[in-house]
């Protein structure tokens, strides 16, 4: 009897638990439902909720990268404006490795190595320690590797030949030029000598000659020169007279690169630091960087790597040639074909070269002038007559306007002949 009453109540229970379960549902619908109202119409609300997005859209319209400019921390340059500061406020002289990289009495005080972490620190701090690691570029102004482990640096290009041997020296341009002034060094390069055993340089103590009277005597003014500059790779009494191994079968008249073609000059500081020593005294004095060193503006630097003048570099690249000191000099030629180990061009210097108006850091004033090869009577490539090397080449181009002129030019060949040929022409030639 007691199960009969027992199941009708439990029914009932259930029926109540059912009713409330369901309206707290309708209950909770109702005010999701309010709230949602509540938010899509409440300012605050919509604001704080619109506001994230809007700065995301915002972001993402901003301009591409590859239209903002980038900088390019690989190479250091001293054009940059900030980096256009005094020499000695980054480069101390002389650095503690002087005695280091060069051994015994070849040693001397001299700048040899980069900058410390210091220089670079004041402005690029946040090159340094930007997120997880630094920027690695800008480590590799300076080391071979931007590793925290490998502190290996590149060799300092004051020692120029391991730095012209390093695969960042080969092809590197240089942001200066040397400001050296031919005409207050002439006298005294022809008191200096060179000592037989060691190769160093000295200098007479007596000053008893004039210092231009050298200039009479061919042979002493050659010598004088040749203090600093020498012939570059001399052929010598070799029967190869070519610099790199030409292919077979070379046509008569192509152009293949000789031994002998340059003239060396100095590299480093070891012959300016003979008479500009830290004890000699004489100005300017070795710690004075901007004396001798002058800026040269990005458009105008030799480059290794792009064609200018008279160089080609892939014309370089065919032949195998790949030493920084003959990319460097062919760079600047303005006639490649040029040789000056040939015995008619076996003159003296001053013939074609006007040393007192010569200044190594203006590549204008280093040239050659045209009318050296010749003119005023003298034969060679400029004649009175039409039958002078110049004067036949111009003449070729004058009747056909694709001629190339290739007796001295390898690519200046193709382009207008220049007025500073033309003239070079007696008057009766020119036409």
């Amino acid at each position: 009897m007691s199960y009969k009453h027992v199941a009708p109540d439990g029914a009932l229970i259930h029926k109540q638990a059912l009713r409330g379960r369901a309206a707290t549902l309708i209950l909770f619908l109702v005010v999701a439902l309010l709230w949602l109202a509540t938010s899509r119409t409440t300012p605050t609300t919509a604001g704080a909720l619109a506001a994230p997005q809007r700065r995301t859209r915002t972001s993402r319209t901003r301009a591409p990268a590859a239209t903002r400019p980038r900088v390019d921390y690989t190479n250091f340059d001293h054009a940059t404006a900030q980096h256009r500061n005094a020499c000695e406020q980054c480069h101390k002289f002389p650095s503690p490795n002087w005695k280091d990289v060069r051994k015994g009495d070849a040693a001397f005080p001299d700048v040899a190595e980069y900058p410390e972490h210091s220089s670079c620190l004041e402005c690029h701090r946040t090159q340094f320690f930007a997120r997880e690691r630094p920027q690695p570029k800008i480590c590799a102004s300076c080391h071979v590797g931007a590793t925290p482990r490998n502190t290996v640096r590149w060799p300092f290009p004051t020692l120029a030949e391991s730095y012209a041997s390093s695969p960042r020296g080969r092809v590197a341009p240089s942001d200066f030029g040397v400001s050296f002034p031919h005409d207050k060094h002439e006298g005294l390069f022809s008191e200096l000598q060179r000592d037989a055993g060691t190769g160093a340089l000295f200098m007479r103590a007596s000053f008893a000659k004039s210092a231009r009277a050298w200039q009479d005597d061919p042979a002493k003014a050659n010598a004088a020169c040749a203090t600093c500059h020498q012939t570059f790779q001399p052929q010598n009494d070799s029967e190869d007279e070519y610099a790199t191994k030409p292919p077979k079968g070379l046509a008569e008249g192509a152009f293949w690169l000789k031994k002998g073609a340059f003239k060396t000059a100095p590299r480093d500081h070891s012959t300016c630091f003979t008479c500009h020593s830290a004890d000699g005294g004489m100005e300017p004095m070795p710690a004075n960087c901007a004396a001798c060193h002058k800026l040269i503006p990005k458009g105008e630097r030799l480059s290794l790597t792009r064609a200018r003048g008279d160089f080609d570099p892939k014309l370089a690249a065919a032949m195998g040639v790949t030493d920084r000191a003959t990319l460097r000099r062919w760079s600047g030629r303005e006639a490649a074909r040029f040789r000056h180990e040939w015995p008619p061009h076996d003159l003296a210097c001053t013939d074609c070269h006007k040393v007192t108006q010569m200044n190594a850091a203006e590549p204008s004033a280093r040239r050659v002038a045209v009318a050296s090869c010749g003119g005023a009577g003298t034969g060679c490539h400029i004649e009175p007559t039409p039958d002078g090397i110049l004067n036949t080449e111009i003449a070729q181009r004058n009747a056909n306007p694709k001629f190339e002129c290739v007796k001295c030019h390898v690519a200046n060949g193709r382009l207008p002949v220049p007025a500073s040929h033309t003239s070079a022409l007696p008057p009766a030639t020119r036409k």
